[in-house]
């Protein structure tokens, strides 16, 4: 019996990759969230705010604050609201596009909240959305 050629192998598609569309994004931030903000960041002016969204949590995406170094690529939309600058994925754009950047302070503990016109849901805790 001979080896098994390649032609005897099914032919699939070639992966078509998703380039998201460039656009203007939006986003604003409040006067709590901004100072809390720079009180993190200090006054180190290589720090940038990155808003993202992961998959997970109780309504399918939750949110992803991050303080960074900044990026230089063409994979993030570079946004500087009220002298913070802002770093989102070119591919959670469509998610964020519009997204207010709030701080909330609880008994138990601050946080950042995000009020998100994109969101058709989201759940108790407000952390997640879809």
């Amino acid at each position: 019996m001979s080896d098994m050629d390649c032609e005897a192998c099914p032919s699939t598609s070639p992966l078509q990759v998703v380039i998201p569309e460039s656009k203007e994004m939006t986003m604003t931030i409040t006067e709590k969230a901004r100072k809390v903000l720079l009180d993190v960041m200090g006054d180190d002016s290589d720090s940038a705010l990155l808003v993202d969204v992961l998959s997970g949590g109780c309504s399918g995406y939750k949110y992803d604050l991050q303080i960074i170094e900044q990026v230089d690529d063409s994979s993030h939309f570079n946004l500087f609201v009220d002298d913070i600058q802002v770093f989102i994925p070119k591919t959670a754009s469509s998610l964020l596009d519009g997204v207010e950047i709030d701080y909330e302070d609880k008994l138990m503990g601050g946080g950042f909240k995000l009020n998100n016109p994109n969101a058709s849901k989201s759940c108790g805790c407000g952390e997640s959305f879809r």
